[in-house]
């Protein structure tokens, strides 16, 4: 009986810390695919570069959930991945604005 409730812990655990790797990786993919154009998403536009400052901080909180509850590699690196990839669309943009000059 002790083992089930244990189990049940760690099932939430990789739940929580799947979720918050599948944000980034889904939103990475877009983003690659925004820019070499291999599926054309022509309805899409631009938001794949701004979806990570919507969709990054959900992602990151519920990494940080997983992680103060549970304390698993899998939402550390969730969170991490989350941060990084928030940041992306700022950096495009500056870099863009000091590239194009507008």
């Amino acid at each position: 009986m002790n083992m089930n409730v244990l189990g049940n812990k760690s099932n939430h655990n990789f739940v929580l810390g799947i979720i918050s790797i599948l944000i980034p990786v889904v939103v990475t993919i877009l983003i690659i695919n925004f820019f070499s154009a291999f599926i054309l998403l022509e309805k899409l536009q631009g938001l794949p570069v701004i979806m990570p400052i919507f969709l990054c901080p959900i992602g990151a909180m519920l990494g940080f959930i997983s992680y103060r509850l549970y304390k698993g590699k899998l939402s550390l690196i969730g969170i991490i991945i989350n941060i990084l990839l928030f940041m992306f669309p700022i950096i495009y943009h500056v870099l863009g604005t000091f590239y194009f000059g507008v």
